[in-house]
């Protein structure tokens, strides 16, 4: 039996993380606001979280799981926007943990200023030990001319080559209507950095905005000895198709998001030869997957009328070298 009227639906994308799935499931079981339904999205697991999410439906009345083809995180967060029936829609990821008090602190706040979003802050927690992030913009409520005045300009990248505040959707409480009203949802054939594309678009849209600031309520779960060192150009067309779905959507008359734009492929690109970098390719295998990347248009296309960043020397000398397609340098970095 589902509950008719929850609070919030907290949606959970599953796919292999049997070993962590049931600590964020009773995360999201044991928290102090008991009015919530729990959407675990079963996007084609092939190891024991089919069962897992299954036998905790059976159990508890407020979860439901649904089993579904692998289409990645994108399709199983909008498989779980549709179905949700709460007047606000939280993330969890399954290998993550949320503190007891997360969903009824947000709930309140989104409820006591009437705001659309509301953002907390995480720990990002390894093995050995973990860390707190903060985001570099200040606490509290934020009207709709605040949100132009101070968050436009960060909305898709910040000047520094940081992601904007947005990018951690699972620090955020969405009220359901907003993401509905104004067609909100995951692109799904992007499948890196889906959740950048998704906050920029909800801050865009907002009329209102709280951030707790301080407020560590969401664990993120880093593991080390699951980071890849490889790379693929399925990932670099992801980041191509991402910034061209920014420019076609921030067409707007009034701000000029255009450098934030460049900004940000200018930040995947960074991102992307530093995979290569830590491949075990040869040097000259490097080089030649590196000119691939710089004689790209997308990559050409950063550098006209486009000043230096405010970031340290030694990364405008990347910069540099990145512009002028110095890929026999990069490479050997």
């Amino acid at each position: 039996m589902e509950i008719k009227n929850p609070l919030i639906s907290i949606i959970v994308p599953v796919y292999n993380v049997e070993k962590y799935l049931a600590r964020c499931i009773d995360s999201i079981l044991n928290q102090s606001l008991k009015n919530i339904e729990i959407i675990l999205v079963d996007d084609g697991s092939t190891d024991s979280s089919p069962s897992i999410c299954d036998e905790y439906s059976s159990k508890y009345e407020n979860i439901t799981a649904i089993h579904k083809k692998n289409e990645r995180v994108s399709a199983a967060r909008n498989d779980g926007i549709k179905l949700a029936k709460g007047k606000y829609i939280g993330f969890v990821d399954s290998d993550d943990w949320i503190e007891f008090n997360m969903f009824e602190s947000m709930y309140k706040v989104a409820e006591d200023t009437k705001s659309d979003i509301v953002m907390c802050d995480f720990k990002k927690v390894g093995i050995q030990n973990q860390y707190k992030v903060s985001q570099p913009i200040r606490e509290g409520y934020y009207d709709r001319n605040m949100i132009e005045k101070e968050l436009f300009p960060c909305i898709i990248m910040f000047e520094n080559i940081e992601f904007p505040p947005t990018i951690s959707n699972w620090t955020i409480l969405f009220r359901r209507k907003f993401l509905v009203d104004n067609n909100i949802y995951y692109d799904e054939d992007i499948h890196y950095c889906e959740d950048s594309i998704f906050g920029s678009k909800a801050m865009y849209n907002a009329n209102s905005f709280y951030y707790m600031k301080g407020s560590y309520f969401y664990n993120y779960f880093y593991n080390p000895s699951s980071t890849t060192t490889t790379f693929n150009m399925k990932k670099w067309d992801s980041y191509v198709t991402i910034n061209n779905r920014l420019k076609e959507y921030f067409k707007n008359d009034e701000f000029d998001f255009s450098r934030q734009i460049k900004i940000n492929m200018l930040y995947f690109t960074l991102n992307f030869l530093k995979e290569i970098k830590g491949t075990n390719l040869s040097d000259k295998e490097k080089e030649i997957e590196c000119k691939k990347i710089l004689n790209d248009k997308a990559v050409k296309n950063i550098f006209k009328k486009f000043s230096m960043p405010d970031v340290h020397f030694k990364l405008k000398v990347i910069i540099m070298i990145i512009k002028y397609r110095l890929s026999f340098v990069y490479s050997r970095l």
